[in-house]
């Protein structure tokens, strides 16, 4: 298992909303101006980030974006969801309607696939975008 760049460009998007002082809304611009990113590839990710309530656009000449809820109350595995989807550390692992996909009851190595998936997940909600900044 690998996360993309849609990942670490999306959490360094993410921590520069975050650590916005003055919590006027950014520009995607200045986003990608501080965080060397292009801006094209970060509208992508902000797109998913908006639909998974993470951000908040404004509209206007002093326009942008914000965090949809505080730095506080937004954990990191929400953003890799949101950007990545799923997450599976293995393909038998991935859900769909909240069963995995495999059923074997002899599967001999899924506790080891379990118990890994679990502690990730369980490690990125531990996180939150506050700990970032």
């Amino acid at each position: 298992m690998m996360f993309t760049t849609k990942t670490e460009y999306g959490l360094k998007a993410m921590s520069i909303l975050a650590g916005n002082k003055s919590r006027k809304p950014m520009s995607l611009a200045q986003i990608a101006k501080d965080g060397h990113i292009s801006q094209s590839y970060l509208e992508q990710i902000f797109s998913k980030l908006k639909a998974n309530d993470l951000v908040k656009s404004e509209k206007g000449t002093e326009g942008g974006y914000v965090l949809a809820r505080a730095a506080t109350k937004i954990n990191i595995f929400e953003i890799v969801e949101a950007l990545e989807g799923p997450l599976a550390v293995f393909y038998c692992m991935a859900q769909e309607q909240g069963k995995m996909i495999c059923s074997a009851k002899s599967c001999l190595t899924r506790k080891v696939w379990d118990e890994l998936q679990k502690n990730i997940i369980k490690t990125l909600r531990k996180f939150k975008l506050s700990d970032l900044i």
